[in-house]
């Protein structure tokens, strides 16, 4: 019979090596039992709508449906009846844009991939209860964009640093919606929500701001 107290877990990373080092580490805890792993985000929401496992640690950089999607589906468009799992983001990037946009989600914790392993598996605790928990760093970040803010801003949305990061790339409004899926005008109604919470109001201010602040993952 299973230990009541034991914290199920899936793990969702593209890259094997880092789900085998990730699963060992958590493995010294007993209380801690791996029941799967996911190497994007549509397998995140297949696999959690199965076997609703206690705790997601998910990467954000994942091939197809990545980590942003995956944790938008999981805690603001929950399964009828299921318990969203609690989420701990597990990454190397540290950008402050993407750290907001996972905590407005709704993601219980953020830890860098550098972090220990006995800190992981307190954070993997901590979030199974309700808490919050964020490694030092992304709590300086976050002390620190406080700090600089005159005001309130609202943190992107997945779908907003996608359109931006295409921006970036050079891509026009017509070829963004071609890729995207979605009309022009749902393209430009996403420029001008971006344009607002970047505080800027033409592309090339929005593509300096973007290199500037680091606020897109690089491609792998």
């Amino acid at each position: 019979m299973k230990n009541t107290h034991t914290v199920t877990i899936l793990l969702a990373d593209d890259h094997a090596m880092m789900r085998e080092g990730t699963r060992k580490l958590l493995e010294e805890d007993s209380s801690l039992e791996v029941i799967g792993e996911a190497q994007d985000g549509a397998e995140v929401l297949t696999f959690c709508q199965r076997m609703q496992p206690d705790v997601v640690v998910l990467d954000i950089s994942m091939k197809g449906m990545n980590g942003f999607g995956a944790a938008q589906a999981l805690l603001t468009h929950p399964q009828p009846g299921h318990t969203p799992p609690a989420i701990l983001v597990l990454t190397a990037y540290d950008q402050i844009a993407y750290v907001q946009t996972m905590l407005k989600f709704g993601v219980k914790g953020y830890w860098l991939k550098s972090a220990s392993g006995s800190n992981i598996r307190q954070a993997i605790h901590d979030i199974a209860q309700g808490k919050h928990s964020l490694s030092p760093e992304i709590r300086q970040l976050l002390d620190e964009e406080r700090a600089t803010l005159t005001g309130p801003r609202e943190p992107l949305t997945g779908r907003e640093l996608e359109v931006l990061r295409l921006v970036v790339q050079g891509l026009r409004n017509t070829e963004i919606s071609k890729r995207l899926s979605v009309s022009v005008k749902t393209i430009e109604t996403h420029l001008t929500s971006l344009y607002g919470k970047l505080g800027v109001q033409s592309r090339a201010e929005a593509i300096a701001l973007a290199q500037r602040q680091g606020l897109l993952l690089e491609e792998r």
